[in-house]
């Protein structure tokens, strides 16, 4: 594991050194990363972490027209591309009914669907324990029903467990806010599994309900914020397969995900 710990751009946590140009274009030229990032970030609102000689920031507006930024074809995103540093996409764990205008994004009505996300935290030396943590929660939804609809990425220094936001029904969403919705289903979850969690006995590991109405996760493929590593997903039945070094960008291995696979089901059910 000395390889990805020499990958730390600083001794801090959170510092970012910048990519040199040349490896970003080279990675965000493949047809394989734009197609996933493209087919993930399809009716979400994105954003970009751009690295220029002032530092790093992110990107939520189009500068040319403030627009809500929107990635819905693999050509939208190689414009964006020419123009800007891009080192990493995010999109939001809501999918909107449209995303035209500054208002759109502010206007919870506007939202569509939401997508519940467990986010597994952890040290990097203690990777296989994140790992048990997502088989855990995986474990659960299964015995739920909604295993097919689980697509889980590693994320640099953890883990993110999505439940596509279709699993949650229609009639479940006429009554509920899609937001609270998916902050419910994943608090639920949390709490049921939090005793089999808490017996992992790693005092580093952390499983947090972030939904909120602007929240923002990785896409699968980009580079992470601060480490010289790119997201990958991960299949759900082969978690004690995977190895830390899927995440090299050189030579990445990435599990085609389940994003737009679907088991509609009752909220009661979970």
């Amino acid at each position: 594991m000395l390889w990805i710990r020499l990958l730390r751009l600083d001794g801090r946590k959170h510092s970012t050194r910048m990519l040199n140009r040349e490896i970003l274009v080279e990675h965000y030229s493949k047809e394989d990363v734009l197609r996933e990032i493209v087919k993930y970030c399809r009716g979400r609102w994105c954003a970009f972490l751009i690295e220029d000689i002032e530092g790093s920031k992110i990107m939520r507006y189009d500068r040319r027209d403030f627009r809500p930024i929107v990635l819905d074809n693999v050509e939208k995103f190689r414009s964006y591309l020419k123009i800007l540093p891009i080192r990493t996409v995010y999109g939001t764990v809501h999918f909107y009914k449209k995303i035209e205008r500054f208002d759109d994004v502010k206007d919870l009505t506007n939202i569509l669907a939401s997508e519940p996300v467990w986010d597994i935290d952890n040290s990097m030396m203690e990777w296989r324990k994140t790992l048990q943590a997502a088989e855990i929660i995986y474990d659960f939804l299964e015995g739920k029903g909604v295993g097919r609809s689980v697509y889980i990425k590693w994320s640099g220094e953890g883990i993110h467990v999505h439940l596509n936001s279709n699993s949650i029904s229609e009639e479940v969403y006429s009554k509920i806010h899609p937001l609270d919705a998916a902050y419910s289903v994943v608090e639920y979850v949390k709490e049921k599994v939090d005793e089999k969690i808490h017996e992992l006995n790693c005092k580093s590991l952390r499983v947090e309900n972030k939904i909120d109405p602007q929240r923002l996760f990785t896409a699968p493929l980009t580079f992470h914020k601060s480490l010289n590593v790119v997201t990958v997903c991960i299949s759900p039945e082969q978690l004690d397969g995977f190895s830390i070094d899927y995440v090299d960008p050189k030579k990445y291995v990435h599990y085609l995900s389940l994003i737009h696979i679907s088991e509609p089901t009752r909220l009661g059910m979970i």
